[in-house]
């Protein structure tokens, strides 16, 4: 459930004053799900004789969509509605050369910003979950080292994974987008396959890269293409500047070398990106649509015996819209220790039906193979009881904690919806 905005009041509110600045922080998401974050903080003009820590201030912070609005929403007030135009076009122009800021990685920060991202603070937090407060303070203060199993403790009681207690999640933006059914039509038409800048049509967005697959050249597109069963998924690759030798019937990006006019008028040529299924025929080099939808007649190869600059294979396909509340999810998932036993059961069945099968094959005339047919069937029966237990029990704990996590999710609304987050106080 994405929070609102939050907004603190510093300094003297009595005072009534003009807005005339403002200051903007901006935060990268901190999950392929996750959102930015902003911090606005409005000025106002100081009254003669105030110091800095009296000038009256409002912070918004939150979600950035939220932050954007509420502070433009913040500007309009102004009485003057020149001076309010002004001063909204400078916030516009200012909001987009804003660039996220790298978060800090401490592991204290990181506990701090997990458990305003769930609008706890420590003296709650420790209350309702146990943990020693002097404890949580010096580890949210960074008084002291947060320790593998401290993170451990923590991360089981928020729902996240250790890691992101510990480390930074790492984003990069989606510099390009694709759609694989139809043109596109920008400042020239960019047929099906091919990439077109994001930045063309929006600032870029950022997206957070899984850790096992992150190195420093890797890049990001993103396909766009409702209908197509790879509409909103992401697809990562590292960069490349020859061809793979490797990339054979595999997704890729390739580049091409393109004529920017007619050969009579110039010889300047262009670099463009492909998105596609790439295939070596005969010697010959091509880029099939990957997306069974596509009209085979019309768009299925999206470049024909072309000569690649440089291909580079897609080595993950995400979609992050797939997932809608990973913290729900989660609790869908059962113990692994459950999930393996009836994998080794069902594994156990197959052996014994297969034996059967080969039992049925041979003639069952005498009583000691009837005795040992009577004796498999009977550990077959077994062994079905035993999945058929093990079943029950995944589906059970599963409704359990489905219900745990309602329960406390309605137990933390009416604790925390009163609540009012204050700024630089524990």
């Amino acid at each position: 459930m994405a929070l609102p905005y939050k907004e603190e009041k510093l300094g003297n509110w009595q005072n009534v004053s003009e807005l005339v600045d403002f200051k903007i922080i901006k935060l990268a998401p901190q999950s392929l799900l996750g959102v930015g974050k902003a911090d606005v903080m409005l000025l106002y003009k100081k009254k003669s004789g105030e110091t800095e820590k009296d000038q009256k201030r409002l912070i918004i912070f939150g979600p950035e969509d939220a932050v954007y609005q509420r502070a433009l929403d913040k500007i309009k007030e102004k009485k003057n509605p020149a001076k309010a135009a002004e001063l909204q076009n400078r916030f516009i122009e200012e909001w987009k050369a804003t660039d996220y800021e790298k978060p800090s990685s401490s592991p204290s920060s990181l506990l701090k910003r997990k458990l305003f991202e769930l609008n706890l603070n420590t003296k709650e937090f420790a209350k309702q979950t146990g943990v020693a407060a002097p404890s949580l303070y010096h580890h949210v203060s960074g008084g002291r080292e947060i320790s593998r199993e401290t993170a451990i403790e923590y991360a089981n009681k928020l729902n996240c994974d250790p890691v992101d207690l510990m480390f930074d999640k790492i984003s990069i933006p989606v510099w390009s987008k694709v759609n694989l059914l139809k043109s596109t039509e920008l400042e020239e038409s960019y047929r099906p396959g091919r990439l077109f800048a994001y930045a063309a049509e929006n600032d870029l967005e950022k997206v957070v890269v899984p850790r096992d697959i992150y190195r420093e050249d890797i890049k990001a597109i993103k396909i766009d293409a409702r209908g197509s069963m790879y509409h909103n998924k992401v697809a990562f690759y590292y960069r490349a500047a020859d061809r793979e030798a490797d990339c054979l019937n595999e997704l890729c990006i390739v580049g091409v070398e393109a004529p920017l006019g007619p050969a009579e008028l110039t010889d300047a040529t262009e670099e463009r990106y492909y998105f596609g299924l790439y295939e070596e025929v005969r010697g010959q080099s091509n880029l099939i649509n990957p997306d069974p939808y596509v009209d085979v007649y019309k768009n299925k190869f999206i470049l024909q015996n072309f000569r690649p600059t440089f291909i580079a294979p897609v080595i993950s396909l995400l979609n992050p819209v797939a997932v809608v509340d990973k913290t729900k999810l989660k609790y869908n998932i059962p113990q692994a220790a459950l999930v393996r036993e009836e994998e080794k059961l069902k594994s156990e069945i197959y052996k014994l039906r297969s034996e059967l099968e080969k039992r049925n094959s041979l003639e069952k005339t005498s009583q000691e193979v009837k005795k040992q047919y009577e004796k498999l069937e009977e550990e077959l029966k077994v062994q079905l009881a035993k999945v058929a237990e093990v079943t029950h029990r995944i589906q059970h704990e599963t409704e359990q904690k489905l219900n745990l996590f309602e329960k406390e999710q309605s137990i933390i609304n009416k604790i925390y919806h009163p609540l009012k987050v204050i700024r630089g106080k524990k």
